[in-house]
C-alpha cells in the first residue's frame, strides 16, 4: 500500500506544479501535422528521425493523435488520445494499445506562435517536452527565442533539448 499512496502523491504533486498554458487555443487550427524539431529526450523518441505528430479533431471533442518516427532503422508509430479539459492548451493523453491504455499523461501547450506556426508542449515537472514546427525546419533565430523563453519563464534547462533530425 505504501507504494500506491507515493505514486498517487507524486502524481498529484506533478499535475498541481503544472505550467500555465495558452489561452483561447482555436482546437480547428491546431489539427494537422506538427514536425517534433526538439525534445527533452526519451526512451521512446531518443534517437528519432523525421519524428511528427498528425492531430485529427473527432466528432466528440477528443482527438486521434499519430506518432510517427524511424527509429532504428524501423518506422515507429504511436497512436494516442487526447481528451481536452476546459481550456483547450491542456489536455490529458492516453496511450493506445499496444502501449498503456490505463495511462494517461498531461499535455501542455504552452507557447503558441499566433499563426500557428510552431509550438511548445510542455509537462509539469519539465522532465518531458516537446519543440513543434509546422514545417520540418526551424530557423536559429526562432529556435533560440524558444529555448531561451523556456529556460526564462518555465524553468526548462535550455541545454535540455535535443535537436531532431529530419531528412
Amino acid at each position: 500500500m505504501r507504494i500506491k499512496h507515493s505514486y498517487i502523491i507524486i502524481l498529484m504533486l506533478s499535475f498541481l506544479s503544472s505550467h500555465p498554458v495558452v489561452e483561447n487555443l482555436d482546437i480547428e487550427q491546431f489539427m494537422g501535422r506538427w514536425y517534433v524539431i526538439a525534445l527533452v529526450p526519451n526512451w521512446i523518441e531518443d534517437g528519432a528521425i523525421n519524428s511528427y505528430d498528425d492531430y485529427v479533431l473527432n466528432s466528440d471533442g477528443t482527438i486521434d493523435i499519430t506518432y510517427k518516427a524511424v527509429k532504428d532503422g524501423k518506422e515507429r508509430t504511436i497512436r494516442q488520445k487526447g481528451i481536452v479539459s476546459e481550456n483547450p492548451g491542456r489536455w490529458k493523453i492516453k496511450f493506445i494499445e499496444p502501449w498503456v491504455p490505463f495511462f494517461t499523461a498531461p499535455y501542455e501547450v504552452i507557447m503558441l506562435e499566433e499563426n500557428y506556426n510552431y509550438m511548445v508542449v510542455g509537462y509539469p515537472d519539465n522532465s518531458y517536452g516537446w519543440i513543434m514546427s509546422r514545417k520540418n525546419t526551424m530557423d536559429s533565430i526562432t529556435y533560440d527565442y524558444i529555448v531561451s523563453t523556456l529556460e526564462k519563464e518555465f524553468g526548462y534547462l535550455s541545454t535540455s533539448f535535443k535537436k531532431v533530425t529530419h531528412k
